[in-house]
């Protein structure tokens, strides 16, 4: 990275010239934006503060046109230089040009690469760009974290409440922390006005609010890839920490968001119950251990705590977060309205999914990160020319867990009917197949998708009926029964 922050298109042009660079695009960067981006091909992307061009060209690489900006005239030239016809670069001081030169249609993408903390008028800049977003689109920006620079470049990075402010003026923000990056996916802009999600999201009973709008309060555990996947996959259901006044905080009713400290997934909860104990002995005794760490055993489980945690820290005291797998926060909105959505299947909605089980015969189930997160079998929409219902619903399981279910000749259990609604402009069928039994060894390789599912779990019926919707339980249920008949069942759903 440069050595300071420059301030004018000499010092910049000079700073390029003498060969500073900003570090380059990692992997964990390009990951992030292939996982969160809109679809790049046909799409058109505005690359602000280019500099060399390496992102715009990375961009025009997954299928959009680029318009690529940056009031760096040597920055451009080696820009173009390197990546030619990667992009239209375009000399634009983006706070004072009144950008005629770029796309008059708007822009599906704009990213901003190590740029926000060198905007003199940061609100009103990007308030303009977000008027040049297109319906759907979204505004990147990809920053430094001022907590982790040294303080003789902290006018290169933004801290948290400056990453707060930024994230409050959008309807749809998400965060992502990579290598000391913060990555921002802005969508819905809002400029002064309060983000409509935050007026939706619910306070659940009980529970605490913050100061600004009566929001249920959040809180922020990291947790082992190992203890992730057990959240994840609904095994564990009693979190426990030490009372630090941050912890001690913690309420019915809050929030915590679970992050995998070795990756970039998370989650989030709503806690049920908070119950104090004043050593791990006390707390182990009165809580099932199944429900901390259901795979290990109970005196590991006590050597473990008592190695994160040292005498002074229990001294503190000892905490039972207890949760189920009910989200905590409303779910991003559907990329596209219903009747939208109609318009791109082949003259008919169709869907066919894959019914699996445990190997004690316990329904599996993925939870959607869409709408009202709803949990759903491996499969999807036939949206493909050519594919049958079954095709579908192997492809689909593959993509959404990694495993290749529903292999051979596999029973069909379900034909599901589902009328017209508000909801849903046009019938649709579905067909549900028996995908069979998976072995826990199958269970653990389960890796989802994080772009269409955050939690895989595995419950009875009776805890099934407590998690989900009447209506969509009734499909299970069906499911289920129509196992030990001997023709596949009929189900019709009234939207």
């Amino acid at each position: 990275m440069p050595p300071h922050m420059f301030t004018s298109q000499d010092e910049w042009d000079r700073g390029y010239t003498e060969g500073h660079r900003y570090r380059p695009l990692t992997d964990v960067e390009r990951s992030l934006l292939a996982a969160h981006l809109p679809p790049g091909v046909g799409g058109r992307a505005l690359d602000v503060g280019c500099g060399t061009g390496e992102l715009a060209a990375h961009l025009s690489s997954s299928g959009y046109a680029v318009d690529a900006v940056d009031w760096s005239e040597a920055a451009l030239a080696q820009a173009c230089t390197h990546h030619g016809r990667a992009a239209r670069w375009l000399r634009i001081d983006i706070e004072q040009d009144a950008g005629a030169s770029l796309d008059a249609d708007g822009y599906d993408l704009i990213t901003l690469r190590f740029v926000a903390p060198f905007l003199s008028a940061r609100d009103r800049t990007l308030d303009a760009l977000s008027r040049r977003l297109r319906p759907g689109g979204a505004l990147v920006i990809i920053t430094p974290l001022a907590a982790d620079t040294p303080a003789d470049r902290r006018g290169i990075a933004l801290d948290e409440d400056e990453l707060a402010r930024l994230q409050s003026r959008w309807a749809v923000p998400e965060r992502h922390d990579a290598d000391g990056l913060v990555l921002l996916v802005l969508r819905g802009p809002c400029q002064d006005r309060a983000a409509p999600h935050v007026a939706a999201q619910r306070t659940p009973s009980g529970g605490h609010t913050d100061e600004e709008g009566g929001l249920p309060r959040r809180h922020h555990f990291r947790l082992s890839g190992r203890h992730y996947s057990q959240v994840e996959s609904g095994r564990r259901t009693i979190e426990v920490r030490v009372a630090t006044p941050e912890k001690a905080a913690v309420g019915v009713g809050d929030v915590i968001v679970f992050h995998d400290r070795g990756g970039n997934r998370e989650l989030d909860i709503v806690v049920r119950r908070v119950t104090a104990y004043a050593s791990f002995e006390d707390l182990l005794e009165a809580e099932d251990p199944a429900r901390i760490d259901p795979d290990g055993p109970l005196e590991e489980l006590l050597v473990d705590l008592h190695h994160l945690y040292p005498p002074d820290r229990e001294a503190l005291g000892v905490l039972a977060f207890e949760f189920d797998h009910r989200p905590a926060l409303p779910g991003r909105p559907m990329p596209m309205t219903a009747s939208q959505y109609a318009q791109t299947v082949p003259h008919h909605t169709v869907y066919g999914c894959l019914y699996v089980r445990d190997e004690h015969d316990r329904p599996v189930q993925l939870r959607s990160v869409y709408g009202s997160r709803l949990w759903q079998f491996p499969g999807g929409n036939l949206d493909t020319q050519g594919e049958g219902p079954l095709d579908t619903a192997r492809r689909e399981a593959i993509e959404e867990t990694g495993l290749e279910l529903g292999l051979g000749a596999p029973r069909l259990l379900l034909t599901h009917f589902l009328h017209a609604g508000p909801r849903m402009p046009l019938n649709k069928v579905g067909l549900i197949f028996d995908g069979g039994r998976l072995t826990a060894e199958q269970l653990r390789r389960i890796r989802l998708d994080p772009a269409e599912h955050d939690m895989w779990a595995v419950h009875d019926l009776a805890e099934w009926r407590k998690l989900m919707a009447p209506r969509d339980f009734a499909r299970l249920d069906a499911v289920e029964r129509s196992r030990y008949d001997e023709g596949p069942a009929y189900l019709t759903t009234h939207t």
